[in-house]
């Protein structure tokens, strides 16, 4: 039943979001994305291959991060909810979060070389906390004043879609220049990435791009902190923490968008961080110039695929688009087990179906960076009706307990793949037939499993333009409902 509500929300009957302003917000992705991507590509590496820290520590270390990040998540959004800050409900959030995110990512991939595999492990640990408050306290603001900026239908999927634009653009540039930059090849048959040196010069030269980004983020969008104000009875309204998170879940939209979302994110994790194995030793391409292009390829596409999913949200709704991109992910990932290899139709050592098929991929893949964050917008006007209550932070922090639990099993799970199921010998470029075969299994067939039960999962999301239509007039009904100017 609506309550009343006194918070002042911009329809589409206003001005659209201004384009500059909509730039300067998604150059704040950049922070995000790439965080996750050089997480997902070096930490589990650089920690079992390079450190030589059993597979299963480097997961539990990682996971216990992810975990920890994941219950921060929602409660951050909650405070951040409640906030009266003069600077805005989410910007001094932000601002906290951009200034530590770059020296604790820099910490995480410095460990001094001579510590044993106890203190080693008690490095990553520590160092992956420290990093995952300061992302959390930046990145769950950040999310939700996206969503606060428009309430058009289609709008919010521009915004989303700029804004994975330039973490695509960010992530783009770490995947490939991470390689070339600190990992060159330069000896013939020696292995560029088993170099310790080159990891404490990426983690400090990303980690000060991260922090850069999150203020132009910050600044550039100073100007529209405004956009939701939230008077005080208001904020006595959200109640304690456990209630509004217990009544966040009682939504059914939610529950199915955030299900989902979180299962794909454990198939892509899983993919991410066993990738640099598979070129490794299935598909047998270990030069990074290569690895690089591969990467380049995927992001190209993923940046390719923005523009694509967005034209395409005009035409069909959201969420048929995302079970279509999902399942035709997995489709690739099961290509990339059958079709490459050795015996199989393009053998080893052959870059160019790679390159294809990383550009197919980022484009089916980008759909999941454009189209739940636009979702997760519709779905708060959603919550505000039947709440009376304007709660984008915690509905974005409880979709990232999602995003970060799945990411945090899914880094413990291809620990303990790549250490028992898989047999790999850490610090040896060679490899067993049997690990090589195994680790095709781990990278493809395992993930596309979870991607085909992350699109069944989402079949039921009935939130479409014509219904949010519906809500957005109750919600715009006057002085006895929540209230919209």
């Amino acid at each position: 039943m609506n309550q009343k509500n006194s918070m002042q929300y911009t329809t589409a009957k206003t001005s659209r979001f201004p384009v500059g302003a909509m730039i300067f917000y998604g150059i704040g992705e950049i922070s995000i994305t790439i965080s996750m991507v050089l997480f997902g590509l070096f930490i589990l590496f650089f920690y079992n291959s390079v450190m030589e820290l059993p597979g299963v520590l480097v997961g539990i270390g990682s996971a216990v991060g992810l975990v920890w990040d994941a219950i921060l998540d929602p409660y951050i959004g909650h405070r951040s909810d409640r906030s009266q800050s003069r600077f805005g409900r989410r910007h001094s959030y932000m601002l906290l979060g951009a200034c530590t995110m770059g020296v604790s990512f820099w910490l995480l991939l410095s460990p001094p070389r001579d510590l044993s595999v106890t203190y080693l492990f008690l490095w990553l640990l520590i160092t992956t906390l420290l990093f995952r408050t300061a992302s959390a306290i930046y990145r769950i603001p950040y999310l939700s004043l996206g969503a606060e900026f428009s309430s058009d239908y289609h709008e919010r999927t521009v915004i989303v879609g700029v804004r994975s634009f330039f973490g695509l653009i960010g992530t783009l540039l770490a995947a490939s220049l991470s390689f070339i930059l600190f990992f060159p090849d330069s000896m013939p048959g020696v292995d560029p990435k088993l170099d310790y040196s080159g990891y404490p010069k990426m983690g400090l030269s990303f980690g000060l791009i991260m922090s850069v980004a999150g203020f132009v983020a910050i600044f550039g969008t100073m100007r529209h902190r405004m956009s939701i104000q939230v008077a005080e009875k208001d904020v006595a309204r959200q109640g304690r923490f456990f209630h509004g998170f217990l009544a966040a879940l009682k939504n059914r939209s939610f529950r199915l968008a955030w299900s989902s979302y979180s299962l794909f994110l454990l198939a892509v994790v899983l993919t991410s961080v066993t990738s640099v194995h598979y070129y490794n030793w299935y598909a047998q391409l270990s030069e990074s110039s290569t690895i690089s292009r591969i990467q380049a390829c995927f992001y190209v596409g993923a940046l390719v695929g923005v523009f694509i999913w967005v034209w395409l949200s005009k035409r069909f709704d959201k969420h048929q688009l995302y079970i279509v991109s999902i399942l035709c992910t997995a489709t690739l990932l099961l290509s990339a087990y059958f079709l490459v290899g050795e015996g199989n139709l393009f053998g080893v050592g052959n870059a160019m179906p790679l390159y294809v098929g990383n550009a197919l991929g980022g484009i089916f893949a980008s759909a999941v960076w454009v189209l739940p964050g636009s979702m997760l917008a519709d779905i708060s006007d959603e919550d505000a009706l039947s709440t009376g209550l304007r709660r984008e932070g915690i509905l974005f922090g409880i979709f990232n307990l999602g995003e970060k639990i799945a990411a945090g099993v899914s880094v413990l799970l291809g620990g303990l793949l790549v250490q028992h199921f898989v047999g790999l010998i850490p610090g040896t470029f060679e490899q067993s037939a049997v690990a090589q075969q195994r680790l095709g299994i781990v990278y493809g067939v395992v993930p596309a499993i979870l991607l085909i039960g992350a699109a069944a999962l989402v079949r039921g999301y009935r939130l479409d333009r014509n219904s949010l239509e519906k809500i957005q007039a109750s919600l715009n009904q006057g002085p006895e409902g929540p209230h919209i100017r």
